[in-house]
């Protein structure tokens, strides 16, 4: 069942029920008021985040125990309304993806966690810097960002136009060849760096150990998993026209240089796609997923990585496992909580200092709303 909601400021929500458990009528009533008080909740908490003057465009996607909800807030550069079809950049969210491929890795023999990561590059012995104090790097270190790996190897201390220009030629070569030469910051194996660079180089790995590209390993291991079918590495001319365009912070048109990117951001999505995303981490009882979300090192509070997964409060009531991702012109957040079954994603047009934060902080509004809404519910 879908349909749609014409709200004030041009926004929309499109709602479809799950599996029903019970045709009986007093399930039926309880499943449409349960959809009426989320939508009432998104659109309170949306509609204020639009009113700023520093936004002018957001959408997203929740998924609570099997009811699914896409919305859609504002309007996108050009004056027209996003909607379920509408691409945005996703940034490090990415990541994510790459977490699960490393997942499928492992469960495969293809590669181990514990195993020093020089052991899969190419010619892996010339990389003598790439050895922590007591021990070599592995992909634990590199999938929970403790491999003391910076942030870039290549393109800091860069400003837009500078940076786009730079970042166009940041290849695999470049990107080996900067490896051989990179100092750890930290060579503990323990603090948290986050590095764009260790997660670029677990795609460069995951390549090498299935001799295939990174695209065609989303589309044979995740995007068969999830049922995606708009979420892209690389744009085709006719899916250019569905892609938003972002701003920076001074309302500038930024290009959608995630065409550039490696594993470690080139992902654009709709709300459609990433809603798939998130219903595959609620629902499938594969061994890859669930692993994917099982937990790789934590700290005293209570947060801690799964596979590229941010954890907080990992195996309790309100665990809770995210991301954010920033490019150019995009600020995006997604969230999962298993044990309440739900997962929600965010994205707005705009990259700024804040958004990813003022994103956060809505999700958890709006999270913690509907869990308080809906206390009653059986879950899973």
């Amino acid at each position: 069942m879908n349909k749609l909601i014409v709200l004030i400021l041009g926004l929309f929500i499109t709602s479809s029920c799950g599996k029903i458990k019970s045709p009986n009528n007093e399930n039926s009533e309880q499943s449409k008021n349960k959809k009426s008080s989320v939508e009432e909740i998104i659109n309170e908490e949306l509609t204020e985040f639009i009113k700023s003057p520093d936004y002018s465009a957001l959408s997203g996607s929740i998924y609570v125990n099997g009811e699914t909800y896409q919305f859609h807030f504002g309007e996108l550069t050009d004056g027209t309304k996003p909607n379920n079809k509408t691409l945005y950049e996703i940034g490090s969210i990415s990541k994510t993806y790459v977490g699960l491929l490393l997942s499928q890795a492992v469960i495969d023999g293809k590669l181990n966690l514990e195993s020093d990561i020089r052991a899969y590059l190419p010619n892996g012995s010339n990389y003598e810097n790439l050895k922590l104090k007591d021990s070599p790097v592995t992909l634990r270190n590199l999938a929970t960002h403790t491999s003391g790996l910076p942030v870039n190897l290549h393109c800091n201390n860069l400003d837009y136009p500078e940076k786009l220009n730079c970042i166009k030629s940041y290849s695999r070569e470049v990107f080996f060849d900067k490896l051989l030469k990179v100092k750890l910051i930290d060579d503990s194996g323990i603090n948290y760096n986050y590095s764009n660079a260790g997660i670029r180089l677990i795609g460069y790995i995951l390549e090498e150990v299935y001799s295939d590209t990174y695209p065609n390993l989303l589309k044979k291991y995740v995007f068969s998993k999830s049922g995606e079918q708009n979420t892209f590495y690389r744009l085709d001319e006719n899916l250019k026209s569905k892609m938003a365009m972002g701003k920076n912070s001074n309302g500038e048109i930024m290009p959608v240089a995630s065409e550039f990117y490696a594993s470690d951001g080139a992902l654009k999505s709709n709300t459609n796609s990433m809603l798939n995303y998130i219903k595959m981490y609620m629902e499938s009882e594969e061994a890859i997923v669930k692993q994917s979300l099982s937990l790789l090192t934590e700290k005293n509070n209570r947060l801690g990585r799964a596979y590229v997964w941010n954890t907080f409060e990992f195996n309790m009531p309100n665990e809770m496992f995210y991301h954010s991702g920033g490019t150019f012109g995009f600020s995006s957040w997604i969230a999962l909580y298993p044990k309440k079954n739900i997962g929600i994603f965010l994205v707005t047009n705009v990259s700024n200092s804040n958004a990813q934060e003022e994103l956060n902080q809505i999700s958890n509004r709006i999270i913690d709303k509907i869990k308080e809404t809906l206390h009653n519910t059986v879950y899973k």
